[in-house]
């Protein structure tokens, strides 16, 4: 008579343990990345409410040299910091290129810096004679592409 033995040879249990390893390890780091992703995203959307609020402030300033020196800010949560811009008015009229430029440190110390350029439309903050000359210089520039279209691109008036 014949015994027959059922069950599963070493091999076979190691082949086994080292697939489980395996798709244990593929899923466990796919969890992380998972978790840090989310960490990032969340502190990408804390870090734009307080951008948000650093424009803010600096769109209530009605003062260019107030707006250039900036200011320190507390954000409640823990966040701290100070921003400052450079300001300069272009081409058209009460138009303004500002540079911002913030600090911020969060409750850990962990510090993060931050340069923002934008356009702003600020009345108050030009120079009568500055906004008199650029609209000088626009209305040239318009007289001149008048100009251009009544007679087609390739005339110029001599």
């Amino acid at each position: 008579m014949k015994t027959n033995k059922q069950g599963f040879t070493i091999l076979e249990v190691l082949v086994a343990v080292v697939i489980f390893a395996g798709a244990a390890t593929v899923l466990v780091s796919s969890y992380v990345n998972i978790l840090s992703n989310f960490e990032a995203s969340r502190l990408k959307a804390n870090f734009d409410e307080e951008l948000a609020y650093v424009r803010g402030e600096l769109q209530t300033i009605s003062d260019i040299e107030e707006a250039e020196d900036g200011l320190d800010f507390d954000m409640g949560n823990g966040v701290t910091g100070n921003w400052y811009s450079e300001i300069e008015m272009t081409e058209i009229p009460n138009l303004f290129t500002v540079n911002l430029f913030v600090d911020m440190r969060d409750a850990d110390g962990e510090r993060q810096q931050l340069e923002q350029l934008f356009y702003l439309l600020r009345p108050s903050w030009s120079e009568v004679d500055e906004v008199d000359r650029a609209r000088e210089d626009l209305q040239e520039r318009m007289e001149d592409f008048r100009k251009d279209q009544q007679f087609g691109w390739d005339f110029k008036e001599l």
